[in-house]
């Protein structure tokens, strides 16, 4: 009797489920499948970064007597999804010096890979002393789909042409040793 009575529990058991599930599968083809939205944002902040926290060093080649100007260049790559404007450092620390009385006539020029129409970038500088280089800025125009431009920054030297004021500056105010600058160009939102 055990046995017929656990037959019969079981075969309940198993009759209602299936009937359940059928029923549930019923109810779930007469209704409407229901959706929820879910907006989402993100902000996309101002880029205005360089590729690298300087630019190489530029190592001119010595001045001589028949070498009476010396030219040289190094480029960085700058990232910006934004108009921006650079600027330089003209305080004397960019002019060569050796000393605060020995100086070489220092004169610096940018240029960019792209021109600021078809690719990021902007227009060539003519040289500038260093004193005045940048002084009213030059403009990057960012073009969308292209956040990247190669700055190209050159400096060339030459002895200063003033009147000789002593013996030991006949070599044109440049007597022998190494001169140094440091040029420091800063970014701007336009």
């Amino acid at each position: 009797m055990n046995r017929n009575f656990l037959f019969l529990i079981l075969g309940v058991f198993l009759t209602q489920n299936l009937l359940l599930g059928h029923r549930s599968a019923e109810a779930l083809a007469e209704h409407v499948p229901v959706s929820a939205t879910c907006d989402i944002s993100c902000t996309v902040v101002d880029i205005v970064e360089w590729s690298n926290d300087s630019f190489s060093a530029i190592n001119l080649e010595n001045l001589t007597a028949q070498m009476h100007e010396v030219e040289g260049s190094a480029s960085l790559v700058l990232y910006t999804n934004k108009d921006v404007q650079i600027f330089a450092d003209n305080s004397d620390a960019a002019q060569l010096s050796k000393d605060s009385m020995h100086t070489l006539v220092t004169q610096y020029k940018l240029q960019y890979d792209g021109g600021g129409t078809d690719q990021t970038g902007g227009r060539t500088t003519g040289w500038s002393d260093y004193d005045c280089f940048l002084i009213n800025g030059s403009q990057v125009t960012h073009v969308p789909g292209d956040g990247a431009v190669e700055v190209i920054l050159s400096v060339r030297a030459y002895r200063n042409t003033a009147p000789v004021s002593s013996v030991e500056d006949r070599n044109g105010g440049a007597v022998s040793g190494d001169y140094t600058a440091r040029q420091t160009l800063i970014v701007c939102w336009k």
